[in-house]
């Protein structure tokens, strides 16, 4: 299979919208602000060129050869922090264990380190999602919160999490 990673488009909205249905649908260990499904395609697409005509946050996607999206990872400047960006990374279950989370993460720190003006990317991981805690330390993540904290699951379940980070200057 040949996939390629790039930054969505507006003309993306309805797909990404279906994409992060299904990831919904798929696991637990994601954690949305919002069901993707009360979510409009046009407020979307606003949302996505929004986001791709600034400095501090970005949404790529990775597709296959007949453009379907198979997963996602964003980067969100937090409100406060706008030197700050919080990661969310998800691909479909279908095409886990290929390494396209990990190209999609390497794609998020090259494009945080040569054309962002974020100084730190930030996540929140559940505990029990240790291959996700494996992949981000092998990319340089660190815990920053010295204990576990309760998040609530998509499905409503109270589960420990905990904050990593990584800081962008200090990667060369």
């Amino acid at each position: 299979m040949t996939a390629i990673i790039r930054p969505l488009t507006s003309d993306d909205a309805t797909n990404l919208l279906l994409l992060v249905q299904q990831l919904q649908n798929e696991s637990d260990t994601l954690m949305f602000n919002q069901d993707a499904s009360q979510i409009d395609s046009a407020d979307e697409a606003d949302n996505i060129s929004f986001l791709q005509r600034t400095t501090n946050n970005v949404l790529l996607g990775i597709v296959d050869e007949k453009y379907n999206l198979l997963g996602v990872v964003s980067a969100t400047a937090l409100p406060h922090k706008p030197r700050s960006a919080e990661v969310g990374l998800a691909v479909l279950s279908a095409y886990q264990g290929q390494k396209l989370g990990q190209a999609l993460l390497e794609e998020l720190i090259r494009w945080a380190v040569d054309y962002s003006t974020v100084d730190e990317l930030v996540l929140t991981v559940q505990c029990r999602n240790e291959v996700a805690k494996h992949i981000y330390q092998k990319y340089g993540f660190i815990q920053t919160s010295s204990t576990y904290f309760e998040v609530t699951d998509i499905r409503g379940i109270k589960v420990q999490a905990i904050e990593m980070a990584l800081k962008i200057k200090s990667i060369d």
